[in-house]
């Protein structure tokens, strides 16, 4: 263990006595910075306990089996080096924050840097680590301008995914912040859409990334399309199925079958009213996001066996969302 008068591996310029030290030992830390500093110091004197602790209930790396989370996280600990910590960005919004950091790390000699956009929230007085957008190196373009504009997520068991929303009246420029706000929202989470009934709007409004799917069979992020007061038509015959995830529901991928084509009907953020035949990936995310604002989440369309053997996992999630809130 590292003695207390060393410097402490987050590159404060304290020692760790008088840095992570206390944190580790049961201080809550005073924002996002100081708890993404003391994550990185517990990673690096193989602390799992407290990256366990401090990781959000609804965090896709979340786990209930805790034995083999703490197992995993102290053998990446031990088998890596960490050399520095350099922070890139730090913002912070009500409830939410983001820390850009680049982390010097080796593995058997070899470098492993890598660059991070954390997320993080605050659930009554403790600050939690939430979900990372990850690159290899140091890769400083993570960094956005401007304000954060990330806004909560509703997750399983929040009334507001059961509800059909209603019409958008008019584009108002509010509006236009919201959709503004619901891009980054969803690319903070490396997500391909995401319904107005996510982020707590139960308003008929989704925005996606277009898929794009590479020679590899990888799905990668294309450019953002905006969909006000949707309507879906015309489903083709033919179907295909494979697996999808929600932010929503963290930590669950299930298989879901859907049309391979769809019509769609829709308003634009200009105003103008576009009917579309949409194909493959780009279709199931709109019938995916569109589902949202009628009330359906993707588990309800999973086959009826398998739906049964996730009542016990979607209980677990719901309990610690919950548990989560209580703190």
């Amino acid at each position: 263990m590292i003695q207390k008068d060393n410097p402490c591996p987050c590159c404060s310029g304290k020692t760790y006595a008088e840095c992570c030290k206390r944190l580790h030992e049961g201080t809550l830390a005073k924002d996002a910075l100081e708890l993404m500093r003391s994550r990185y110091t517990a990673y690096a004197l193989n602390l799992p306990d407290y990256i366990i602790a401090t990781t959000h209930p609804g965090s896709p790396h979340y786990s209930e089996n805790k034995f083999s989370w703490k197992r995993s996280l102290s053998k990446f600990s031990s088998a890596s080096q960490f050399h520095k910590l350099k922070i890139l960005d730090f913002k912070e919004r009500k409830s939410l924050a983001t820390v850009t950091f680049t982390a010097y790390v080796s593995e058997d000699s070899h470098d492993s840097t890598f660059t991070e956009k954390s997320t993080f929230e605050k659930i009554g007085s403790r600050w939690l680590y939430r979900n990372g957008l990850l690159q290899e190196g140091h890769t400083p373009n993570l960094v956005t301008n401007g304000q954060l504009r990330l806004l909560p997520l509703a997750y399983y068991g929040d009334a507001v995914l059961r509800r059909k929303a209603d019409p958008i009246a008019e584009i108002t420029e509010d509006l236009k912040k919201l959709i503004e706000e619901m891009i980054e929202t969803m690319d903070a989470s490396d997500g391909l859409g995401i319904a107005a009934p996510q982020i707590h709007h139960s308003i008929r409004l989704f925005v996606i990334r277009t898929p794009i799917e590479s020679k590899d069979g990888e799905i990668e992020h294309g450019e953002v399309k905006v969909f006000i007061n949707p309507k879906l038509s015309l489903p083709s015959e033919k179907t295909w199925k494979t697996a999808e995830g929600c932010l929503s529901i963290p930590g669950l991928r299930e298989q879901v079958e859907r049309p391979k084509e769809i019509t769609v009907e829709y308003t634009t953020l200009d105003g103008a009213v576009l009917k579309e035949r949409f194909f493959g990936w780009e279709a199931r995310v709109i019938m995916h996001e569109n589902d949202h604002i009628n009330g359906v989440l993707f588990i309800d369309r999973v086959e009826a066996k398998q739906r049964l053997k996730l009542d016990p996992v979607l209980s677990a999630l719901e309990k610690r969302l919950r548990d989560g809130r209580a703190l």
